[in-house]
């Protein structure tokens, strides 16, 4: 039977992945909505037309020309199908809620169910920090697939934008971890060749190579040109690291000294041991 902990991280990953295809599905209906949206317009629909009233199908929507029902206004004067609706209002309201379309830096988002459309300034530094925050989590999820930051929950514009740089600060934060320890290339890769696979048999050709990028470059994680082992090699450190590579992704090797590789054999150890 697996282990507790592997069930949980395999469900977790399941279950991102299903949030990541209904948003996908959702992305499109809103983007078939604003197309929608478009053709309206050419067609003279006026968005300030009345609602049904109280007592019929539908009452409190607004109404359409050919007598039909089902859209509601947005702040900025424009009207979505609520078809949309119920992803975007219950979608947009925690870290958790999966991974989120790009915000372009126009037009409104929703918070609290109500459509908000940002200032200038506050759309420019919301796409800046949500784009910055989805490449960061991206980098950990390289490695862990299933982490997400931690929930926050907001309800005005700023604390959307405060949302969306705790998100980009913890994951970056996990990605120094990484490169401090040798889980992601480091601050001083620079050059690396392919692995073959994630056996230690090197040929003296890739035993050459490495050497020559860490005489050059030096070790990816701290930086010396001195190795520290007592053949004077580089250690050719493979990123992803063997042990956090369970789908067996492409690999490629990387100068290391033996100091860092201690400090990564140290840390992958520990992660296993509660992990198991």
């Amino acid at each position: 039977m697996p282990h507790t902990s592997s069930v949980a991280a395999s469900r977790a990953t399941i279950e991102s992945g299903l949030v990541r295809l209904k948003w996908l599905a959702a992305a499109a209906r809103f983007q078939l909505a604003l197309r929608r949206h478009d053709w309206a317009l050419k067609a003279n629909f006026d968005p300030n037309q009345s609602r049904v009233p109280a007592g019929h199908t539908g009452a409190g929507r607004w109404t359409r020309a050919g007598g039909g029902s089902g859209s509601f206004p947005r702040t900025d004067g424009l009207t979505i199908s609520d078809e949309t609706s119920a992803l975007w209002i219950g979608g947009e309201q925690s870290a958790q809620s999966g991974p989120r379309g790009p915000y372009s830096g126009r037009g409104p988002i929703i918070i609290n169910g109500q459509w908000v459309q940002p200032t200038p300034a506050q759309s420019a530094l919301l796409a800046s920090l949500e784009a910055r925050a989805d490449a960061a989590i991206r980098r950990v999820q390289e490695i862990f697939p299933a982490w997400r930051p931690t929930a926050s929950l907001y309800n005005t514009v700023e604390g959307r934008i405060a949302r969306a740089r705790a998100e980009a600060e913890q994951a970056e934060f996990r990605i120094a971890d990484f490169q401090r320890n040798g889980i992601l290339p480091g601050l001083f890769a620079r050059e690396s060749i392919p692995a073959r696979g994630p056996e230690r048999d090197f040929f003296v050709s890739e035993r050459l190579q490495v050497n020559e990028m860490g005489r050059i470059y030096g070790c990816h994680t701290c930086g010396t040109v001195s190795p520290g082992t007592i053949s004077g090699n580089h250690v050719p450190d493979h990123q992803y690291p063997t042990a956090l590579n369970p789908f067996g992704r492409a690999q490629r090797l990387y100068p290391q000294c033996l100091t860092c590789m201690r400090r990564q054999g140290l840390w992958i150890g520990n992660y296993k041991r509660r992990n198991p």
